[in-house]
């Protein structure tokens, strides 16, 4: 079993007490000096457990004003399907989509590799920018490419998928089902266009989830590549190969 320091277990306890206080989303938290007061420690370590949950994403640090609660994060299991939309919707937020491109396009040999289908195949690019609104703000978190094939759902283009979930309109306008994914992650960098729509500096660590979508035929109705912004997402903690992925930058 590993000792934790003195300051990885302060940010342990920091972790129970706000969950334990039910924090909220832009509540200031305690200083330096009455943590360290508490807890009997010093303030330099106080100031590295601080440190610690800010990586994590879990606080704000603002300038000279303090540290803050910091956002939800999404939970994302990939053993579980999912849409975004829902994701959101059970966390209590409301969520908005930006429609950037609406396209279709055919398989090459390069998407080819990794959607399974043959040369040629017509396919709907649907690409979308995902935010959230949090309080009053409102936050870009993603950008979606999503790949449907022309013959699993023709004149896709006729729904609002601005307003209406993808899966929704496959599920129930086409009678596809999503049953079952195949999906992988990995870190990737923001390039200069993902950097001007996530509103990030140009090589953020972003996490890109990328995966196929099969109905429960096994045929392939979407495709999905998606690039997202790192201190949004959460994974769950049993998906040990994710985490380490997460954690390798």
């Amino acid at each position: 079993m590993k000792l934790l320091n003195k300051d990885e277990f302060l940010a342990n306890e920091l972790r129970y007490y706000l969950i334990k206080e039910d924090v909220k989303y832009g509540d200031k938290l305690p200083t330096e000096r009455e943590l360290a007061e508490q807890y009997g420690v010093q303030r330099a370590t106080v100031r590295s457990a601080y440190k610690i949950l800010g990586e994590e994403g879990l606080i704000e640090i603002r300038g000279r004003s303090g540290r803050y609660m910091g956002h939800p994060r999404i939970l994302v299991d990939l053993r579980q399907i999912k849409s975004f939309s829902k994701k959101i919707s059970d966390m209590g937020m409301r969520t908005e989509n930006q429609m950037l491109v609406f396209e279709l396009v055919e398989v090459d040999k390069a998407l080819c590799k990794k959607i399974k289908l043959p040369l040629g195949t017509v396919l709907n690019k649907i690409t979308r920018v995902r935010k959230v609104f949090l309080e009053k703000e409102v936050f870009p978190v993603a950008i979606e490419y999503a790949y449907v094939p022309e013959q699993v759902a023709k004149k896709l283009n006729k729904f609002d998928l601005e307003e209406q979930s993808l899966f929704e309109v496959l599920s129930q306008e086409y009678g596809r089902i999503p049953d079952r994914e195949e999906q992988i992650i990995e870190i990737v960098y923001a390039n200069e266009f993902e950097s001007k729509v996530l509103q990030v500096n140009k090589m953020t660590e972003l996490v890109m989830k990328e995966g196929i979508t099969y109905d429960k035929n096994g045929e392939v109705i979407q495709f999905l590549h998606a690039v997202m912004k790192k201190e949004w997402m959460s994974f769950e903690q049993r998906n040990t190969q994710i985490e380490e992925r997460m954690k390798e930058v």
